[in-house]
This record gives C-alpha cells, sequence and structure tokens, in this order.
C-alpha cells in the first residue's frame, strides 16, 4: 500500500514537472512573439506611421534575387514601376564585416549608403498619365485646327452652322532609357541598403535623363520630342503697361493657354536662379512679394499653379503647360535587373545592377504648352 501511495506522488510530481515545463515554454513564446509585436510597433513609430517602403518589400520578395544570392549566378528581374522618390531609412545593423571588442561592446553601423545630392523631379507626376502600350511605335489623332459653326439659327428650313475640324495622325517611336553600374557581391545582402542606393541612385538617374527629354528633346535620332520644341512662343501683345516683372510675364503666359485651347493650366517649369529671383522680389517698402524668409518649407507655387524647379530649362527660360495635354505613355515601367554573369564580375565578386525604362511622350495639344523669355520685359 505504501508503494502504491509512492508512485502516486511520484507520478503527481512529474506530471507537475511537464506542465510547468510546457507552460514555461507557452510562456517563452508568447512573449517572444509580444516582444516581436512590440518591436515592430516601435518601428512604425519611429518612422512616424509611414507605411512599408514598397521598393525594399519588392526586393526582400522577390524569388529571383534570393535564388542570385544563394546561388552565386544567374540574373534577377525586378519590376519598380513608378516609385520616384523611395524614403531613406535609418538602418542599424550587425554583423559580417564590422570589429568590437567581444563580449563587451557590440558595434553598430547606422545609417545607409550616402549619396552625392539630387534634385526632386515632378514633371512625370504632373503630367497626364494612365496609358500603356504594347508595342514600340504608338500614333494618335491630333486635332490640327478647329472652327467653331455652332449659332443661333434663323428658323424652320434654314440651313445650320457648320463646324470644320482638321485631324493629323502622328506617330512616334517607345525609346528607352537605361543604364548601369557596378556594385560588390556583398551589397546583396543587405537588402534595405540595395534599395535605397537603387532610389538615390539608378532610378534617380533615369527620371533626370527622362525629365531632362520631355523638356527639351529635339526629336532626332533616340531622343523624345519635348515640350519645349513644342510650345508656342509667348504673345508679348498680352503685356499692359510700361514695365513687367516676371510675375506678369508668368501669369500672361497661363492666360494665352487657356485663351488658345480652353484648358486650364496646370504648373510652370523654372530654373531654381529664375525661382530665387523671383522669391526675392520685393515691394516699393521692401518686402518680400512672393518668398517670405520666415515661413515654413513648403512646394512654390505661383498663381495657384505649382512650380518645377529643374535644371533641365536654361536660366531666363519658362514654360507653362497643361498636365492634361501631354502623357509619358510607357512601354516598359522602370525595371532593374542584376547579374554576375558580366565581363569579369566572377573574379572580382562583383555584380551588375542595370535600371532601364521604355517610354515615350505624347503631346496631344501642342497651344496648351507656352514658353517665353524672363530675362527682360518685352515692353
Amino acid at each position: 500500500m505504501a508503494d502504491a501511495i509512492k508512485d502516486a506522488i511520484a507520478d503527481i510530481k512529474t506530471t507537475i514537472q511537464t506542465f510547468t515545463t510546457e507552460h514555461k515554454s507557452a510562456q517563452v513564446a508568447m512573449q517572444s512573439q509580444l516582444d516581436a509585436l512590440d518591436l515592430q510597433s516601435q518601428d512604425r513609430l519611429g518612422n512616424g506611421g509611414a507605411s512599408e517602403d514598397l521598393l525594399v518589400k519588392s526586393l526582400t520578395e522577390s524569388d529571383e534575387l534570393q535564388r542570385l544570392v544563394e546561388v552565386g549566378k544567374g540574373r534577377a528581374v525586378i519590376k519598380l514601376g513608378d516609385l520616384n522618390q523611395i524614403p531613406m531609412q535609418r538602418k542599424i545593423l550587425t554583423g559580417t564585416g564590422m570589429t568590437g571588442t567581444a563580449g563587451v561592446i557590440m558595434p553598430e553601423r547606422v545609417g545607409t549608403t550616402v549619396p552625392l545630392a539630387t534634385r526632386r523631379l515632378f514633371l512625370r507626376d504632373l503630367l497626364y498619365r494612365g496609358t500603356k502600350t504594347t508595342g514600340n511605335q504608338v500614333y494618335f489623332v491630333r486635332e490640327s485646327a478647329f472652327v467653331n459653326g455652332a449659332a443661333m439659327q434663323a428658323g424652320e428650313g434654314a440651313v445650320k452652322g457648320e463646324t470644320t475640324a482638321t485631324f493629323a495622325t502622328v506617330s512616334l517611336p517607345v525609346q528607352t532609357i537605361a543604364h548601369f553600374l557596378n556594385a560588390s557581391k556583398q551589397v546583396l545582402e543587405d537588402m534595405p541598403q540595395l534599395a535605397a542606393y537603387i532610389s538615390t541612385r539608378l532610378l534617380y538617374g533615369l527620371r533626370f535623363r527622362e525629365e531632362t527629354q520631355t523638356i527639351g528633346g529635339d526629336g532626332t535620332g533616340n531622343n523624345l520630342t519635348g515640350l519645349l520644341g513644342l510650345a508656342a512662343p509667348f504673345n508679348v501683345a498680352l503685356l499692359t503697361g510700361a514695365a513687367n516683372t516676371p510675375l506678369d510675364i508668368l501669369r500672361r503666359g497661363l492666360e494665352q493657354v487657356e485663351l488658345a485651347d480652353e484648358v486650364p493650366a496646370g504648373f510652370f517649369c523654372l530654373n531654381p536662379t529664375d525661382i530665387a529671383n523671383i522669391e526675392t522680389l520685393k515691394d516699393s517698402l521692401g518686402r518680400y512679394i512672393v518668398g517670405d524668409p520666415g515661413g515654413t518649407a513648403e512646394a512654390l507655387s505661383l498663381w495657384g499653379k505649382p512650380v518645377i524647379s529643374t535644371n533641365a530649362i536654361a536660366a531666363g527660360t519658362w514654360l507653362a503647360g497643361s498636365s492634361e495635354s501631354a502623357e509619358l505613355v510607357d512601354r516598359m515601367d522602370a525595371t532593374v535587373e542584376l547579374s554576375y554573369e558580366d565581363r569579369d564580375n566572377f573574379v572580382r565578386n562583383a555584380v551588375t545592377v542595370l535600371c532601364e525604362e521604355r517610354t515615350v511622350l505624347c503631346t496631344y495639344r501642342p497651344n496648351a504648352f507656352v514658353t517665353g523669355s524672363l530675362i527682360s520685359s518685352p515692353n
């Protein structure tokens, strides 16, 4: 009887120990999940509630890129679409390639690759978008003349007014904008840094050239037909008075756009030097007219229209236009390809990163764009 009691007590102790161990494991697992959730919430708060970086997400979830890293050869293609500005995120990393005092101080890697200064691009965002093409050539029908014959009619049986319109078919080839750089193989091990670098350098370079071509491309060879070459010259007869400031000229430019095509003008393109000159204009009492040295940082607008600050347009020249009257039609969105199989990459532990897009600028209403000079008043 005593032996049976001892055995029962031993079984109970075993059961209690087993329950305690399992409960402790579950508690540890639950704590780990809570810690992970807490860390994620801290990251979100630290980023000001910003949404997840889509470019980092596309890189980290790319099966082709993961296979490229694991196998050490081949190529990977990541479609980036219209990701123009990828926010630079602060990353703290530890591990390979860093040194510290073992067991005492763990090294930290802060920040990311710091690129050279770049300018922000906005023109693509302001132009009408939505059309895609699957061919190497696009064409559209452009109205070149319109005479409105609508009128009050004389009465029954009278001949009605006739409206006439002239159309022209425009055919344009899709052009490729591309460039590449070589990077070390180790850069693939840090997806956030790679994403930030691709954004600030390769995508920036692509958009820089695209904007330069969109504004000033001469249409020869593989160049786009830019807006400056198609825009109507500014009608100086619209200016009134003896002295006209750059603000007067720009406002009359908006008027010309709306008179010619009856569409609202959507933006200005100005050189940074001209923007500085306009922002420092003063009235007779020395007060700034446009600029406010003590104001908050915000995008410049003139006469209610956004201003694109760009070196793609020469100082002294301005462009005003309708956002609805031109479009960048994409054949292929911005795409990044990574490959070890380029020249001597294998022996140099290098990877080639290529960024390219295929697009064409379609200007549907040339009269909706006006260009002129700000250097001196015509009057």
